[in-house]
């Protein structure tokens, strides 16, 4: 075989294996190297909640309920396995995304927490979901956002 035609079926087999998503060090070479779990998204979430304070990279007080005379709140994870991935967390309101707030992860366990602004008229439902860096939600949760007591 000349070097030519040899050069050519290296670059269609890299080209097919890009194509194909596979791994390109074990179709160059199948017996010279292992098989690996490259591209690999794990992970989970370990515990979450929202709170309306993180001291010290800890939630105070978990709530799973908030009057609109308060305005503001967190929502704190604490991940596992996720290390030098992305996770994101989307903030839903009434079918909306309202905001995502998008982490690197450092280390094997890792706390994150994001926050929100909230506008006295939008009670309901909110729920904050914990996406992996392929944008896949791997946990949710939610908190309601109720009209303060009149007197």
């Amino acid at each position: 075989m000349n070097k030519d035609a040899f050069n050519i079926g290296i670059t269609i087999t890299l080209l097919a294996t890009l194509i194909s998503g596979g791994n390109l060090a074990r179709a160059a070479t199948p017996e010279a190297m292992p098989e690996t779990n490259i591209g690999v998204i794990s992970g989970s979430v370990a515990r979450s909640t929202f709170t309306q304070a993180v001291v010290n990279r800890e939630p105070k007080e978990p709530i799973n309920e908030l009057s609109n005379a308060q305005r503001h709140i967190y929502y704190f994870t604490e991940l596992k396995g996720m290390a030098g991935q992305t996770a994101t967390h989307r903030w839903i309101y009434d079918g909306q995304t309202m905001a995502e707030v998008k982490f690197d992860v450092g280390a094997p366990r890792w706390r994150v927490w994001s926050s929100k602004t909230l506008m006295p008229e939008w009670t309901g439902t909110w729920t904050v979901s914990v996406l992996n860096e392929l944008g896949q939600e791997i946990y949710s949760e939610s908190f309601e956002y109720i009209n303060a007591a009149t007197d």
